[in-house]
């Protein structure tokens, strides 16, 4: 029985998380460019964004058995990343349920805030999970490490949407959208954890 579990969680879908977070930030793109040549738009792009979030499954699995073969999966850990896959899920819900409302009862007042403020409310789960690894994980190490990716993250979140302020302010690039902040301190802090990981196995091999 531990060989056929181990098996399956050691298959293709359980290996080479970053692969799979390609595939997911490709698609993304890919979804982004469709909207900016009008191919797609509003409720057309929710089936497309809820198929590239399917990547988060097997994106989850590689990142818990590349984190257990590297002895850092600890139930912390583990709690952490089964929390940010819902949190991306609840996400991906309240934004289709609310482009639909938008899209189809065409709502006002009272409805219509309600609707423009649903996606942001998985953002409370999101940031409970940050906050709720750091207290339970009792690896101080591991506790570090995903600190300081998180602090990374925050660094390019900071500087970009400076950057790109006084740009949008001298009027020499377009408006962005502020709900793009999760997205580049996602980018972030996965660019932290490659940081951290270079700087182990560098340390490793001195």
């Amino acid at each position: 029985m531990p060989e056929k579990m181990t098996k399956i969680g050691t298959g293709f879908s359980g290996r080479q998380p970053g692969l799979w977070a390609a595939a997911f930030a490709l698609a993304m793109c890919a979804i982004a460019f469709a909207e900016h040549r009008g191919l797609l738009g509003g409720w057309r792009s929710l089936p497309f964004v809820a198929a590239a979030t399917l990547f988060l499954f097997p994106l989850t699995k590689a990142a818990n058995n590349r984190q257990a073969a590297a002895g850092a999966l600890s139930p912390a850990t583990r709690r952490y990343n089964r929390r940010m896959l819902i949190w991306s899920l609840g996400y991906v819900l309240c934004l289709g349920i609310a482009m639909t409302v938008r899209n189809y009862l065409h709502p006002q007042g009272a409805l219509l805030w309600g609707i423009a403020v649903l996606p942001s409310v998985p953002m409370i789960f999101f940031v409970w999970t940050l906050a709720r690894y750091v207290v339970e994980e009792e690896d101080e190490y591991l506790r570090y490490r995903q600190t300081s990716a998180a602090l990374i993250g925050l660094a390019l979140v900071l500087l970009a949407g400076t950057l790109w302020g006084f740009l949008e302010t001298f009027g020499v690039a377009p408006h962005v959208p502020a709900w793009w902040v999760v997205p580049v301190w996602a980018i972030g802090l996965g660019l932290g954890q490659m940081i951290m990981t270079s700087a182990e196995r560098r340390a490793g091999r001195t």
